[in-house]
């Protein structure tokens, strides 16, 4: 019981933890110069994951994808509301974080099937994740419109 209240206490610590902020709005300290082996460990970082979401009980889609070598890191990401489906495309290496492209493609609004399924997909350090949801209409009480 004593652990589970630590746990909880220090999970609300961190959740309620605040990160200092510079001027740019940026949580890394103006004069930061990280030593070597940090930089040893960032020129050394390879990764590369995706994310994919597929909602068509709400219709609504995210995704995400991206790859580092070492300090050079290039990604996109999507998602859809039924509305639009905004893109973007991105790096980050020494001259620092920038959007690369963007594309913002109308849509006809969000089509809502109770009885749709969703779509997850995650692929990440040669894992790959994938499931899928039946949605199942549950009876129960009807909106009704009041003028």
């Amino acid at each position: 019981m004593m652990v589970r209240v630590c746990v909880l206490v220090l999970l609300f610590a961190l959740a309620n933890a605040r990160v200092p902020r510079s001027d740019t709005g940026s949580s890394t300290p103006p004069n930061y110069k990280p030593n070597e082996f940090e930089l040893e460990q960032n020129r050394a970082a390879r990764y590369e994951f995706s994310s994919n979401v597929e909602d068509h009980i709400n219709d609504l889609m995210q995704q995400r994808d991206e790859v580092r070598d070492g300090l050079n890191v290039k990604g996109s990401y999507s998602y859809s509301d039924g509305y639009y489906k905004r893109t973007v495309h991105y790096e980050a290496d020494d001259k620092g974080y920038r959007v690369t492209g963007e594309e913002v493609v109308p849509l006809d609004g969000p089509k809502i099937d109770l009885t749709g399924t969703a779509s997850v997909n995650n692929a990440a350090h040669g894992t790959h994740i994938t499931y899928k949801v039946q949605s199942i209409p549950v009876p129960g009480p009807v909106g009704k419109i009041v003028d």
